[in-house]
């Protein structure tokens, strides 16, 4: 039932990437996200696919600045796991927050725990601080323009380990 869902939203927002609307109809749903403040999304695929867990709350700060905190989960082996809660500065520079691209720096907190049924993660279990940045695309669609859809990547520079990846695969959410 779930992937009957997921399938659906992913047809909608091809055919809408496939044949956007004329230019006045973009104003007006501009118009319609404009008076949004927040969006609160997470990625699908990672709970339907992997035991990947992830969470984000994106909050408008000026009309082209967002502010955002996230968390995400990624277990491995019977009890160790990678945890990461993170902020994020966005800057839309289409004016438009929560739709176009953005991009901005990223500050996080990371804690890494190694599994007892293996010790390869072992040097690199505790908890770090990073740096990084990221950028990416958000769309706001349907009638009202709620549902939001945003890809994106970067990389986050730990400060006493290497560098890792930041990445969006697909976030979907609702803009209110």
């Amino acid at each position: 039932m779930a992937f009957r869902h997921l399938a659906i939203v992913i047809i909608t927002v091809c055919m809408h990437l496939v044949n956007p609307v004329t230019g006045n109809a973009q104003a007006t749903a501009g118009e319609k996200s404009e008076h949004y403040k927040q969006v609160i999304s997470a990625n699908p695929f990672g709970w339907i696919l992997v035991p990947w867990y992830n969470g984000e709350y994106e909050r408008r700060v000026t009309s082209t600045v967002t502010v955002g905190l996230s968390g995400s989960r990624l277990p491995w082996g019977r009890d160790g796991g990678f945890y990461s809660v993170n902020a994020a500065l966005r800057y839309y520079p289409n004016k438009t927050p929560f739709r176009g691209f953005y991009l901005g720096p990223r500050f996080g907190v990371f804690l890494t725990t190694p599994s007892s049924d293996t010790s390869e993660m072992e040097e690199l279990s505790g908890i770090h601080i990073g740096l990084g940045f990221e950028l990416g695309y958000a769309w706001l669609i349907g009638d009202a323009r709620h549902l939001s859809f945003s890809v994106g990547g970067g990389a986050t520079r730990i400060f006493d380990r290497e560098p890792i990846p930041v990445i969006r695969l697909v976030n979907v959410g609702w803009a209110f």
